[in-house]
């Protein structure tokens, strides 16, 4: 499958709630399975505290983010 998202740089202060909206098929989806390891990245690093997502075990960065859908 070819690649849905490129080239966005985000930064998100700590304690900080935020929200993912956009037009059907803009990848809303996506950008949360990655976060959650459900879908993996082929270019590019995420990190969260200065910590790449992968260095986290599945537990952790699953019970540490929350999802609360529309």
């Amino acid at each position: 499958m070819p690649d849905v998202i490129k080239g966005v740089t985000c930064v998100i202060k700590p304690g900080s709630k935020i929200g993912i909206v956009g037009r059907t098929g803009a990848g809303k989806t996506t950008i949360i399975n990655t976060l959650l390891r459900i879908t993996q990245i082929s270019a590019g690093n995420i990190k969260i505290d200065e910590k790449s997502i992968s260095e986290y075990s599945l537990k952790e960065l699953r019970f540490s983010i929350t999802m609360i859908d529309q």
